[in-house]
């Protein structure tokens, strides 16, 4: 990640922070209006309060003491660090000052101690479902139901709260006899454009603050059954580059990872996800990069049907605007609504669409006929034995990787690169020095693999095992990470 990506990433975030709490500064009045309706919202809520024996005061502390302990939790996540940090100081310096100068903050917590340790019971058990920390975790500080619980809580109250402010009707159930009749302040014929606005600016706000992540997820994907070694070498390869330079660590299948890495040479089988962390860099806008081997299956040509579809779906305006709410309103549902209402082509196909990075491995020991090679002479086409993957203009199954690509070239879509592995053989043909040559980089990605201009700067060479580390074409897989 680049300096100004950084950049425009911090100003994003904190845009969208600023956005929520002036979203927020709208709706309270629109808030405020739907709770002196006295609709079903209130008497639920005084019904709550009677009920657990502290009244609304309580139930105010134990709803407040619940909301904070979500947010430590959000701020205390790995991959949430940054805006859960902005949150904690937005609330800690802005909110709260506010509620205090407005004369709101009325009640003395201390007088309510057990609906203040229930809040604070509850948010912890939202929080740690699901959730991981040392010295289980392998270091790890994961809370990923503190983000669903905040923007449910978030987005849920302000539509609720327009539902409760615009629908006329009686209350099915009466709590608080004889409530008092409030007065509304006069409202203009715009104050409902105005509301519906808010609302749906924190809809979609919540979910961009909440589900921007601190981690790059990066996938890689072989090209068929028969490339086991080749990605438990490039997974070997590339996990000791990363251990070398940044000091990566393992996540899950360290007792495949570290023997790959230290022995490459033997390329261990992996029968089950393998993945590791590192951070190539210091600083708070400087992404954590998670890389996985799910063992799942290799890509095929249905899941580059299934990747063009969604692209072209996601290719208009309004296409991308349905699809960005989606994903907002998807992020508080529980884990089985969502898999339901999402598309899924399979495990395999979501973790594709889910990624930031793909990574397609390409085993030039496969594709290149050697003993032509150790004939010598000029290079020509027919020393390239072409797989159905890189083949164009055949069956519906072949040029997955041509199609891959040219759909993720799309907005909104995951960033594509092809590795080429045992690419010294490639270097050997072409007679250059170094992977870094422009020269060999077009030579490999146009007559070794074939690909057009859409994996222009996109194909990466790595050296098989017995390179010299530094020299291996690894180092350039991770800077592009």
């Amino acid at each position: 990640m680049t300096q100004g990506s950084r950049r425009a990433e911090a100003l994003r975030l904190v845009a969208a922070l600023v956005s929520i709490l002036v979203a927020t500064a709208a709706a309270s009045r629109m808030l405020v209006a739907a709770w002196d309706d006295h609709g079903l919202v209130y008497h639920l809520v005084h019904g709550f309060g009677r009920t657990m024996g502290w009244g609304i005061n309580g139930t105010v502390v134990f709803a407040a003491l619940f909301g904070a302990v979500v947010v430590v939790a959000f701020a205390l996540d790995e991959d949430k660090h940054v805006q859960g940090t902005l949150l904690v100081a937005a609330i800690a310096l802005v909110f709260v000052p506010t509620l205090v100068v407005l004369g709101r903050w009325q009640i003395d917590f201390t007088t309510y101690p057990v609906s203040a340790v229930g809040g604070v019971a509850a948010g912890a058990v939202v929080a740690a479902v699901g959730g991981t920390a040392p010295p289980i975790s392998g270091g790890r500080i994961s809370f990923p139901n503190a983000a669903r619980a905040l923007y449910a809580a978030v987005a849920g109250t302000a539509v609720v709260g327009f539902i409760e402010r615009y629908l006329t009707y009686e209350s099915p159930i009466t709590v608080v006899e004889n409530t008092p009749v409030v007065d509304q302040v006069a409202a203009s014929p715009l104050t409902p454009a105005v509301d519906l606005l808010a609302v749906s600016a924190l809809v979609y706000l919540m979910g961009y603050f909440t589900r921007y992540s601190d981690a790059t997820d990066v996938v890689i994907s072989s090209p068929n059954e028969a490339a086991e070694e080749t990605v438990s070498g490039f997974i070997g390869g590339l996990y000791a580059a990363a251990k070398r330079r940044y000091g990566a660590t393992a996540l899950e299948g360290g007792e495949v990872l570290n023997p790959a890495a230290n022995r490459r040479h033997s390329r261990p089988a992996i029968t089950s996800r393998v993945a590791f962390q590192y951070k190539p860099g210091s600083g708070a806008f400087v992404r954590r990069r998670e890389v996985a081997y799910e063992n799942i299956r290799p890509v095929t040509g249905a899941d580059a049907r299934a990747m063009e579809a969604i692209a072209e779906e996601r290719s208009s305006l309004g296409s991308r605007v349905w699809y960005a709410f989606r994903r907002q309103l998807l992020l508080a549902a529980p884990a089985s609504l969502r898999s339901l209402l999402r598309r899924s082509g399979g495990a395999h196909l979501d973790r594709l669409i889910g990624a930031d990075v793909i990574l397609l491995l390409t085993p030039l020991d496969e594709i290149i006929d050697q003993y032509r090679v150790e004939e010598g002479g000029d290079f020509d086409e027919s020393w390239v034995k072409t797989p159905s993957y890189l083949r164009t203009g055949g069956n519906a199954e072949d040029g997955a990787y041509h199609r891959i690509g040219a759909a993720c070239s799309a907005a909104s879509m995951p960033d594509v690169y092809v590795v080429a592995t045992d690419a010294d053989i490639a270097l050997d043909i072409h007679g250059s020095d170094s992977f870094g040559e422009t020269r060999f980089s077009n030579f490999l990605r146009s007559d070794i693999l074939g690909l057009d201009v859409v994996y222009r700067n996109r194909v990466f060479p790595v050296a098989g095992a017995g390179s010299e580390p530094g020299s291996e074409g690894y180092d350039d897989v991770l800077g592009a990470l």
